[in-house]
């Protein structure tokens, strides 16, 4: 297709948005999901570029062949011309309406994407929560199996003191009873 290097108009923007849009629908992440295996089977991106922009480049022909126009004297062969004119005038609308609303299809298709995208996110992260549950969970066992053994030497450490003060009291005892026989 042979597009004007130097004038730019709504045909070549128009292929430029849908190339665009394509190139985000194409790498956007939901896309490589086996869920929309059968949307890949059936919108094949690179035909539907390749379509807009030969219907856009058709339109492009016609707006550039299309004179302006004629002037309406009440002669038969200039209102048949003017009546071609205004007909090729309301086609090239009719075909700019149609290939915007293809594209804004397209717009609306990657806008729905991006929910599955943020489901899919968190889909990941809900199965691997639920695959390292396991983990967590003895984690947790842990944490109470040292609450449980700091409880457990808190209170043996109770105990070594009443042990120790019952040694303190037996030695003291034993003491009293050695201390009266020392001289004998």
């Amino acid at each position: 297709m042979h597009w004007p290097l130097r004038e730019e108009g709504p045909e070549i923007r128009l292929v430029a948005v849908v190339e665009d849009v394509v190139a985000r629908l194409v790498s956007h992440p939901a896309w490589a999901h086996s869920l929309l295996d059968g949307h890949r089977t059936i919108l094949g991106f690179t035909i539907e570029v390749q379509m807009i922009a030969a219907a856009a480049h058709d339109l492009f022909r016609l707006r550039a062949n299309t004179p302006t126009a004629p002037v309406n004297d009440g002669t038969d062969n200039l209102a048949r011309a003017r009546a071609e004119w205004e007909r090729r005038q309301v086609v090239a609308a009719k075909a700019e309406a149609g290939l915007i609303d293809r594209v804004a299809a397209l717009r609306a298709y990657e806008d729905a994407l991006t929910p599955i995208a943020t489901s899919l996110h968190n889909l990941r992260a809900i199965t691997e929560m639920a695959t390292g549950g396991a983990d967590v969970d003895r984690l947790y066992e842990g944490i109470v199996g040292a609450e449980y053994a700091v409880e457990r030497t808190s209170a043996l450490r109770n105990d070594i003191d009443d042990i120790r003060a019952a040694l303190d009291a037996q030695v003291t005892y034993l003491d009293s009873l050695i201390g009266p026989h020392r001289n004998a």
